[in-house]
């Protein structure tokens, strides 16, 4: 079968000092790889240069890669070439971080001039660890020279981060001549306010109500957390002081006390039985567990434990308009109750899936048909008689017609025997002399999703 043309890009990058150095220069690089691409049938289709960076800058700062990983996104490119690994990564959590984006594209990498070096074989990703390795070793180093360059800055109060990432309440200013952190006045009240209210109501959800309703409706649970948690707010960083504080040592020691009594404790023995099956029927989130104890003796004072789901971005954040608790009795009783009809439904539920997809595929040529006209498609790209989005149109039309060929072919049958055989004996007997914890692996391997109405009762099953 004739192959697809390969759309390459073309990475180069080299830092000033091995431009002055050695002589990599960008525009080296870019003629050894366009030359490389011509030889090997592929179309260059970019170049991307990051020119005067070091490997060892943060992912955030290399343009060139994040257009490259855009165009990506895109599909407008098969397999990247560049000239040798250290053009590309130097440490290995950057360059996975990468590549699992372009793993999930289908995209393949080249170093062209280190054809040992590669992902697809054993030998391949031994040669790439111990590459990656190396220079991970060398980031580290240079890791340490800055953490003890930026200790040095936070002991002479210098602002070691931007804008984008200051506390609410705080802002880069000019003190002395150097940049440092200062009061916003612009949020000063707000912050002043936040703590005021937080230790005369000694309540997060109350405080975090006032701060929406009289500062920011954006406000979130989170926001609250932080300004309870970061040092800063006393005027410190990394137990130094770096900062005009909004409160003394001794009012955030005294918040912190409250804080940690105003947490709320999980009582030790409560178990879920349907976590991460259910989702809010309004705005899709997960419900999460939640529970309480109600007296169900009054003579002897004995409790019981009650679970509920509940949607957080509606209990909390207030984003969601569902404050529905729905009881996990309640669940396991219609579920139990109801079981066999649910899997009944189930299975024809799948079936017309399948009958509707085998209606929809069209009418196919034979494999052998396709092929020549793969064939047919190169030889017109390739005599310039078809431009490229014809062609990869084109082309990628006759792949997917190969794929539903290939589909036709009846897929394996679902295995109902764990199910088939459970409904056949007394399910409810077995289920009752489980122990919690079994119970929530009975269900975990039966049911795969619940579905909610809108009115929160359940609409129907998916099972594993």
């Amino acid at each position: 079968m004739s192959e697809k043309l390969k759309r390459c890009a073309i990475y180069i990058r080299v830092s000033t000092s091995e431009q002055m150095m050695h002589g990599k220069s960008l525009e080296a690089q870019k003629e050894y790889l366009a030359r490389y691409a011509k030889d090997h049938g592929m179309i260059p289709v970019g170049v991307y240069a990051d020119e005067g960076k070091t490997a060892r800058k943060e992912l955030k700062k290399r343009k060139a890669i994040h257009a490259l990983l855009e165009d990506v996104k895109v599909g407008k490119i098969d397999v990247i070439l560049f000239w040798r690994l250290d053009r590309w990564f130097r440490n290995m959590s950057d360059f996975y971080k990468v590549q699992d984006i372009l793993d999930e594209y289908g995209v393949y990498w080249i170093s062209a001039s280190e054809p040992g070096i590669n992902m697809e074989t054993r030998d391949g990703r031994l040669q790439l660890n111990v590459v990656l390795s190396i220079g991970q070793n060398e980031v580290d180093t240079t890791s340490e020279r800055i953490k003890f360059v930026n200790e040095a800055s936070i002991r002479q109060g210098k602002v070691i981060f931007g804008d984008c990432n200051m506390p609410r309440g705080y802002k880069v200013g000019i003190v002395d001549g150097k940049k440092c952190m200062v009061k916003n006045p612009e949020q000063e009240e707000m912050v002043n306010a936040f703590y005021d209210y937080f230790e005369k109501h000694q309540a997060k959800q109350a405080t975090l109500r006032y701060m929406q309703r009289n500062y920011d409706p954006a406000f979130s649970y989170s926001m609250l957390r932080t300004m309870l948690s970061s040092e800063f707010y006393k005027g410190t960083y990394r137990g130094i002081p770096y900062c005009p504080a909004y409160v003394s040592e001794e009012r955030w020691a005294r918040l912190q006390q409250i804080s940690k009594r105003n947490a709320k404790q999980t009582p030790s023995g409560r178990i879920y039985y349907f976590s991460s099956m259910i989702r809010c029927p309004v705005c899709g989130q997960i419900l999460c567990g939640t529970g309480c104890k109600s007296v169900v003796n009054r003579k002897t004072g004995e409790k019981r434990d009650y679970c509920y789901y509940r949607c957080n971005r509606a209990m909390i954040d207030r984003i969601c308009t569902n404050r529905h608790r729905l009881s996990q009795n309640l669940i396991e009783s219609y579920l139990l109750d109801n079981l066999e009809h649910e899997f009944n439904a189930y299975k024809i539920r799948v079936e017309d899936i399948k009958k509707r997809k085998m209606k929809e595929r069209p009418k196919a040529r034979t494999e052998k048909q396709i092929d020549k006209e793969m064939e047919r498609l190169n030889i017109l790209f390739q005599k310039g008689r078809i431009d490229w989005d014809y062609y990869s149109n084109e082309y990628d039309s006759l792949e997917e017609e190969k794929r539903q060929l290939a589909a036709i072919i009846p897929e394996p049958e679902q295995d109902y025997t764990f199910i088939k055989e459970l409904l056949q004996k007394d399910c409810r007997s077995i289920y009752n002399s489980l122990s919690p914890e079994n119970r929530r692996a009975f269900w975990r391997n039966t049911i795969r999703q619940i579905h909610l109405k809108s009115d929160y009762t359940i609409d129907f099953v998916d099972f594993i």
